[in-house]
């Protein structure tokens, strides 16, 4: 296994550690699991955008496109500071990261992206994610 893949699928530990003390453990405060999970999502929603970065070829379009997770982040994180319904902001958040994840789709299609990493990566952590962050925002 790659160690991307590696760092990549133990970013959703988080996640997992959250939902299990939620339903078995209970040691956490619920709103700081809300607000951590909101917080480590939108880290790894701006690595990802931060991937359509490629400093060999001058494409403005996917540099644009690749700024623009680091300010969906910065506005989902500023809307939580601001006590906005943090359900809402998961619905956001999980919205812009299937879209995200289908506007990549047709990038791979055409032939920017590893066919690879789309489907080893980021279908799989992506599609976790979103899970996980729906059975967070639900409970």
């Amino acid at each position: 296994m790659n160690f991307k893949y590696f760092i990549s699928y133990s970013g959703l530990l988080p996640f997992i550690i959250f939902i299990s003390d939620i339903y078995f453990f209970g040691y956490l405060d619920y709103i700081f699991i809300l607000d951590m999970s909101l917080y480590i999502a939108c880290i790894i929603f701006t690595f990802i955008g931060a991937y359509n970065w490629d400093f060999y070829r001058d494409n403005i379009v996917l540099e644009i496109y690749g700024f623009i997770p680091s300010l969906i982040s910065m506005i989902l994180i500023l809307m939580n500071e601001l006590t906005y319904d943090k359900q809402f902001i998961f619905e956001i958040l999980i919205f812009f990261l299937i879209i995200q994840l289908i506007i990549d789709f047709f990038i791979t299609m055409r032939k920017l992206f590893p066919v690879n990493y789309f489907l080893n990566l980021r279908i799989p952590v992506t599609g976790l994610l979103a899970f996980c962050l729906i059975v967070l925002s639900k409970i």
